[in-house]
């Protein structure tokens, strides 16, 4: 059994980065580094909209953290 893959080139690609977030109730995206307000319940770490205050992200403390690995991954400045 064969698989076929098909890719349009026809359409340049978005240009929206891979690390943007996006808030589900108003639209606000930003990269995971920007405005995104950070704060911590009951042992999880959460990404919170700034505009709706939306929980955008919900991370254990204990696993791997997105923000403080955006933040390594960054150049400095």
């Amino acid at each position: 059994m064969s698989t076929y893959t098909y890719h349009d080139d026809s359409q340049p690609p978005p240009e929206r980065r891979k690390a943007v977030l996006f808030c589900p109730e108003c639209g606000h995206e930003a990269r995971l580094t920007d405005d995104w307000n950070t704060t911590t319940e009951r042992g999880d770490r959460l990404l919170v909209c700034p505009i709706c205050e939306t929980v955008v992200d919900r991370r254990s403390e204990t696993k791997c953290d997105p923000l403080e690995a955006a933040y390594s991954e960054r150049p400095p400045s």
